[in-house]
Formats: structure tokens, C-alpha cells, sequence
């Protein structure tokens, strides 16, 4: 039986949050929200999204607003896991990293633990951080990190690549780079060389116009003039309908060469329909 993904869980694991009696009002940022609980209580030290948050990395749900998000904090980190940022006590960079990799989300940890690893982590301090973990926890983490890369540049590339991976298919390369007989560079979200097949998140052109669109175009045609076939994505094809672009990516590997077994595809054709089945949850 094909195991459905949990991408959707709980969206935070609070560890001694605060009642809402005792959270400042809304409406500020949450670094100062988190400053305003810090010194109302010195033992507190910010945990999970909020001190991605205050490290400098938005982690938090898609379309979710920070002035919004509950803050996240303890008294328990030993102080080997504490650090100091902006004058306020956070986890450190690698604890932050492994608590987000356990215990966010599927697509969200990945997400996560690209922009952080991008950032550099030192490996020795990720091990320290991964040591007290166990069960579930733990299990969580390392397949989070087993589907990381820093390479990625962008929340939807994560996700993009996660759905790729847990579909079955062939792992795709984050940024790869395709030389224009000119020889200049342009580089791909998400590609595979061997069969010049590009995935591309159409982000940019939503906020930037038509100047962007007009890129985009002809940026698009330069690949498609070198052979590739390029599959562009908008948030509503990864966040909640990522069956029909599966199902392509999939065809269009197997038009351009890919050969997997009768076994292999079946496989693959049953995680599609987890997968879509479990971003429906």
C-alpha cells in the first residue's frame, strides 16, 4: 500500500505558549511581540517559527500574516542551544533548524530546512541538535533533511521538488544551469539535463508585469529553440492541484526517455494519487 504523505498537520508545535490572555495585541511584528514577552519573563527563549523569524527566515504557512502568528517560545533549550539575536534569546540556528524539520509539515519543513541550509549550517552543530531527538520526532527530521537542498531559491521550488520526489519521480536538479549558444547562462527552477526538461514556478510575472511576462516569453522560447520543454507552475498547480503537472511531468519524461519498469510506474502512478490525495486533506 502507497503511504499518503502528512503534509498537512497541526500548523505550529507550541512548547510553553503563552494563553492568549497574556500575548501582546496583535498587529506588531512578531520579533517585537516575541521582545515584549521576552521581558516579561527573562527565562523565555524563542523556539520553531518564530526564531526562524527572528534568524531571518519567513517559515511561517503560506499567505499567513506574522503580525498574526502566535509566538513560539520556552524555558527549557539548554544553553548550549541558545544564542542571542537582535538582544533577544532564540534557539540556534541548527536546533531552530531541526525543530522545523520535525515539526512542521511535510512541504513546509522541506521549505524550511532549504532556506536555513542555504544560509550554512555547520554539520557538527546539526548532529548536536539531532542528538536528543528520537521516535517520531527524529524520524520526521531526518527525512526532512534527506529531502533537503540548499540550492533551492524559493519556498515553491521546495515544495515543487518535495511533490516531485514523493511522486516517485526523477529527482530534478535546483537551478540548473542551460548555456545559450551565446554563452550566457540561464537556469532552471528545477530540471533534468539528460532529457532537457525544465519545471518553472511563474512567480515573478504575477508581481513585476509585463515587463516579466515579456522575459519570461522569450526566455521561454530560447529553451524551447535549445529543446527543451519547460513545464511552468503557478501556486494553485503546487499548493492544490498537483495531479494534471505529475501526470505531465511523468508523460513527458517518458516521451523523452525515461525507462522505468512496469513495477517502477505503477509505483509512481499510486503516489501521484497519494500525493493529491493528501494536499486535499
Amino acid at each position: 500500500m502507497t503511504q499518503i504523505p502528512m503534509y498537512r498537520t497541526a500548523t505550529a508545535t507550541l512548547t510553553d505558549p503563552f494563553s492568549v490572555e497574556e500575548l501582546p495585541d496583535p498587529g506588531e511584528d512578531l520579533l517585537l511581540r516575541f521582545e515584549t514577552v521576552f521581558e516579561s519573563d527573562f527565562s523565555q527563549v524563542a523556539t520553531g517559527r518564530t526564531a526562524a523569524w527572528i534568524h531571518g527566515f519567513d517559515v511561517l504557512p503560506p499567505g499567513t500574516d506574522q503580525r498574526e502568528w502566535p509566538i513560539e517560545s520556552s524555558s527549557d533549550p539548554p544553553l548550549a542551544e541558545v544564542t542571542v539575536v537582535d538582544g533577544l534569546p532564540v534557539t540556534t540556528l541548527a536546533r531552530t533548524l531541526v525543530d522545523c524539520a520535525a515539526d512542521l509539515p511535510r512541504l513546509e519543513a522541506v521549505a524550511a530546512a532549504d532556506q536555513i541550509l542555504r544560509a550554512g549550517v555547520e554539520a557538527q552543530r546539526l548532529a548536536e541538535a539531532l542528538e536528543p531527538l528520537h521516535g517520531d520526532r527524529l524520524r520526521r527530521a531526518n527525512a526532512t533533511l534527506l529531502a533537503s537542498d540548499p540550492r533551492a531559491e524559493s519556498p515553491m521550488e521546495s515544495w515543487t521538488r518535495c511533490l516531485i520526489g514523493d511522486a516517485g519521480l526523477p529527482a530534478p536538479v535546483p537551478q540548473l544551469r542551460v548555456r545559450a549558444p551565446s554563452g550566457r547562462s540561464r537556469f532552471l527552477d528545477l530540471g533534468w539535463d539528460r532529457w532537457r526538461i525544465g519545471v518553472e514556478y511563474d512567480g515573478m510575472a504575477t508581481h513585476l508585469g509585463l515587463a516579466a511576462e515579456t522575459g519570461d516569453r522569450r526566455r521561454q522560447h530560447l529553451l524551447e529553440n535549445l529543446g527543451w520543454e519547460v513545464e511552468v507552475l503557478t501556486a494553485s498547480d503546487v499548493m492544490e492541484h498537483p495531479r494534471p503537472w505529475l501526470v505531465r511531468l511523468r508523460d513527458l519524461l517518458l516521451r523523452k526517455g525515461w525507462d522505468p519498469s512496469a513495477n517502477e510506474i505503477h509505483d509512481v502512478n499510486s503516489r501521484i494519487e497519494a500525493v493529491s490525495l493528501a494536499l486535499k486533506r
